[in-house]
């Protein structure tokens, strides 16, 4: 088993194991729980998933991980306090701020050639292959959510925001090492329940 998914198979892990966190407070015939991943990452080796509880008719408490490359590899563990301005949380429009934690993982090999004496040929040293940092983490999303079905028990979201990685960010040559300020994409598909 990998390192990626070892890390999935724990992120998935923990979502699973958060369903018992949030203890709903709106009416009993909506949904009030919704544990959703996107459908397409597991197949390219990565991971997103969220689990969202309603606390009160307007607002819900998330948790989410993921695990994927954009750049640079990312993984994070966030909690999100999300607001459903049209009343009805965990359906229609959100907006959502987030806190977490998030490792940044570079695999570019930067070649400090300058480090040669003069005159002198050959190979030029690698340095910072396969460097990481670890850090805090907050994020700004906007998102809609559609509860379909008879039982209104299929979740389909989509949504977009930012998310600002607090790493130490070491520099070689004048080169950033690591990409802290990242645009972030969501399609997830869930099952909702009471």
């Amino acid at each position: 088993m990998t390192a990626s998914s070892k890390v999935t198979m724990r992120l998935a892990a923990v979502l699973l194991l958060c369903g018992a966190i949030v203890t709903p407070t709106a009416e009993a015939q909506a949904p009030s729980k919704i544990v959703s991943i996107n459908p397409f990452l597991p197949l390219a080796g990565y991971f997103q998933g969220e689990f969202e509880g309603r606390v009160r008719d307007n607002l819900a408490i998330a948790v989410s991980g993921a695990h994927m490359r954009l750049d640079d590899l990312y993984t994070s563990a966030d909690v999100k306090l999300r607001f459903y301005p049209s009343g009805r949380a965990l359906q229609g429009f959100g907006l959502s701020m987030g806190l977490g934690y998030g490792r940044v993982k570079n695999d570019d090999i930067f070649y400090d050639c300058l480090s040669l004496p003069p005159g002198q040929s050959g190979a030029c040293p690698t340095i910072n292959e396969g460097q990481s940092a670890t850090g805090a983490s907050a994020s700004v999303e906007a998102q809609y959510q559609w509860l379909l079905g008879k039982r209104r028990n299929t979740a389909v979201t989509l949504g977009a925001g930012a998310k600002r990685f607090y790493i130490d960010d070491t520099d070689v040559n004048g080169y950033d090492l690591y990409q802290e300020f990242v645009p972030t994409l969501r399609l997830t598909i869930g099952y909702a329940f009471r």
